[in-house]
C-alpha cells in the first residue's frame, strides 16, 4: 500500500521543482526522475507481480487489476499535484491536514506514515536480501535474511547520513541497475519465443 503513496508524493516534489514553486535543491533532474522511477518502480514489483500472476483466477482478472491500478495511482498522482498548487507549503502531511482537519488528526496520521514507511523499508530489506542470498550457494535461513536485510538498512543510513550527493549518486546506480534488469527481463521474452519455436 505504501508503494502507492511514495510515488505521488515525490511527483508533487518533482512537479513543483520544475515549475519554479520550490527553490532549487542540490538534486539534478536526472537525480529527480531516479528518485521518482525508484519509488514508482519499488523491489516489490519482482515479487508481487509473478505471485499475483500465480494466484490470479484468469489472465484478465490479472491485467485489469493492473490496468485499475494504474488508474487509481494517476487519480492520486492528480490529487496530490492538485493539493500542492493550491496549497504549497513545506511540511508536508502535517500541513495539509493540519489546515484541513486538526493539528492533532495531522500528528496522528504523520505517526501512521512513520510506522508504515519503517514496516515498507523493512519489507523491501528482505524481499533484496532473499534476492541477494540466491546468487551465493548454500541453504539460506531467515535469519541470514534478517541479518543481511539488517546490514543494507544500517549501510544505507551511513549513505544517506553522508550526504545529499552521495546518496543520490547511490540512488542513481542503483536505478540504473534496476532498469537494466527489468530491460533484460522484457527482452527474454522476445527471446524466449524465438528458441522454443526452434
Amino acid at each position: 500500500m505504501d508503494d502507492f503513496y511514495q510515488p505521488c508524493q515525490y511527483f508533487i516534489i518533482c512537479f513543483l521543482y520544475l515549475f519554479g514553486m520550490v527553490p532549487k535543491s542540490k538534486l539534478n533532474l536526472f537525480s529527480f526522475t531516479m528518485i521518482v522511477i525508484g519509488l514508482v518502480i519499488g523491489m516489490g514489483i519482482f515479487r508481487t507481480a509473478a505471485t499475483s500472476a500465480k494466484d490470479a483466477i484468469a489472465p484478465s482478472v490479472y491485467f485489469s487489476a493492473w490496468i485499475i491500478g494504474g488508474i487509481v495511482a494517476l487519480c492520486g498522482a492528480l490529487t496530490y499535484a492538485e493539493i500542492g498548487s493550491r496549497y504549497p507549503v513545506t511540511g508536508g502531511y502535517y500541513k495539509v491536514f493540519a489546515k484541513a482537519y486538526h493539528p492533532s488528526i495531522a500528528f496522528a496520521i504523520n505517526c501512521l506514515i512513520l510506522v508504515s514507511n519503517a514496516a515498507s523499508l523493512s519489507g523491501v530489506a528482505l524481499i533484496g536480501s532473499g534476492y541477494l542470498l540466491k546468487l551465493f550457494p548454500g541453504e539460506w535461513s531467515d535469519i541470514h535474511k534478517a541479518l543481511v536485510s539488517t546490514g543494507a538498512i544500517v549501510i544505507f543510513y551511513i549513505i544517506n547520513l553522508m550526504g545529499l550527493k552521495m546518496s543520490s549518486r547511490v540512488q542513481n546506480i542503483l536505478m540504473l541497475v534496476k532498469i537494466s534488469m527489468i530491460i533484460a527481463l522484457i527482452t527474454a521474452l522476445f527471446f524466449s519465443i524465438s528458441l522454443c519455436s526452434q
